[in-house]
């Protein structure tokens, strides 16, 4: 007896169809997954810009509480008003300032008289040490230069 071992055309057909919707599904499942995981990332972008955005709401409304607050209404008036309470003093505090001539670095002075310093310095050396120094150590001039 012959067995035989080929199913019906029909059969591998719903076999292969039923597989082909088994993968689309599968695939779905797979892509919604995916984009389960994307939109946990954006909702977590969006906390954090919250928390951001509640931070900044905080400190402008406690800068607008004190914008409000006779404290600030009190310092307007003294700073940009001049009003001064009676029996009170007022106390100018400005940073220290230096003159400088006209075209002229601040530090230009300094620069010049510690050109002046080295150039003495070099008038007063022998001229054997002046050419030694020259030709046989260049670094020690610069050095000489920097730290008279």
């Amino acid at each position: 007896m012959a067995f035989h071992t080929a199913e019906p055309l029909s059969r591998q057909l719903t076999i292969v169809i039923g597989l082909t919707v088994v993968g689309f599904m599968a695939f779905g499942l797979a892509l919604s997954f995916y984009r389960n995981i994307l939109f946990d990332g954006t909702l977590g972008d969006m906390r954090k810009q919250n928390a951001i955005m509640a931070d900044s709401n905080e400190e402008a409304r406690r800068e607008l509480e004190y914008l409000h607050s006779l404290q600030h209404k009190d310092k307007y008036a003294k700073e940009n008003l001049g009003r001064v309470r009676e029996n009170e003093k007022v106390l100018i505090i400005t940073p220290p300032t230096t003159e400088v001539p006209f075209g002229e670095e601040p530090n230009a002075a300094a620069a010049e008289q510690q050109e002046a310093r080295f150039l003495e310095l070099l008038r007063q050396m022998p001229v054997f040490e002046h050419w030694q120094l020259f030709l046989f150590q260049p670094e020690r001039v610069e050095e000489l230069r920097r730290g008279v």
